[in-house]
């Protein structure tokens, strides 16, 4: 995951520990693009702060996510799904090849397709990747 993508992605997560101002800055230099001027600017600070207070928050959220651990668990689940969603395709698969599997090839189909709603919960998500 680059740099700046984990960011927002920890800003996601762990913006809510950080001050109003700190998020503030934080969603203008991750979410809305601008630049370390442009922020300076908007809010009438100079733009060393803005850098200083960006390289604090990054460095905050690092260790909230150090110690809690929410993306990792989060990148976890997704793995685990994916996983999943693979052997059930690997059952459905099977199960198309004989014909006494009709019944169970269906119930595969109602399973990945409730896989597939929860994997596009992460894939809506502003912040995941694509492998």
């Amino acid at each position: 995951m680059s740099k700046n993508l984990q960011n927002s992605v920890l800003l996601d997560l762990y913006g809510c520990l950080l001050t109003d101002k700190q998020n503030e800055i934080m969603d203008l230099y991750y979410n809305d693009d601008l630049s370390l001027g442009e922020i300076a600017a908007q809010l009438d600070i100079s733009r060393q702060g803005v850098h200083d207070a960006i390289k604090k928050c990054e460095t905050a959220m690092a260790d909230y996510e150090e110690k809690l651990g929410l993306l990792k668990q989060q990148e976890a689940y997704l793995a685990e799904l994916k996983e999943f969603k693979a052997q059930a395709m690997d059952v459905f698969n099977e199960c198309k090849k004989k014909n006494y599997a009709r019944d169970i090839a269906e119930k595969v189909i109602v399973l990945l397709e409730n896989l597939d709603s929860k994997l596009d919960e992460f894939d809506n998500a502003e912040y995941t990747e694509e492998e």
